[in-house]
């Protein structure tokens, strides 16, 4: 046979196994799933906050198996209102008390007046919560309440 023709055939084979790994993503069947517990969420969220995104999609696939691309795609949403688990957890800090009745009559009247950024800077310095979490719980704000 040809040298030419293994080369081409060897290369084939690679490529079909890496495209059949990044696919399939890494699963490990001996190892149980525990899902997005509250845990993990925390773990997740932590991690976006912190600006390592790679650690939080390694912690995402984990816990739910998922292929890469799902898992990045699930962490670039985390924060994103309407989509990620993240805005959830965010807006927890309102039952931890970490957010003052002072602190989100402030905030409303800043989102009132046109001032978002000013109103998400503030959220963070009270709660210490990252840039991401503070825009996404501003963006979804209800002014209407009465905090």
């Amino acid at each position: 046979m040809n040298p030419a023709k293994i080369v081409l055939i060897l290369a084939v084979v690679v490529v079909l196994v890496v495209l059949w790994g990044r696919v399939m993503g890494r699963k490990d069947p001996d190892r149980p799933l525990v899902g997005l517990t509250d845990g993990v969420r925390a773990k997740v969220s932590r991690e976006i906050s912190a600006g390592h995104k790679i650690n939080a999609i390694k912690i995402y696939r984990e816990a739910t198996g998922a292929p890469l691309a799902d898992a990045k795609r699930a962490v670039d949403s985390w924060f994103v209102p309407g989509q990620g688990p993240g805005v959830r957890d965010a807006a927890a800090s309102f039952t931890e008390g970490r957010l003052t009745d002072e602190g989100r009559a402030r905030i409303s009247e800043l989102i009132l007046a046109g001032r978002r950024e000013d109103a998400m800077t503030l959220y963070a310095e009270a709660t210490g919560a990252s840039g991401s979490e503070a825009q996404a719980i501003i963006r979804s704000w209800d002014t209407s309440q009465d905090y």
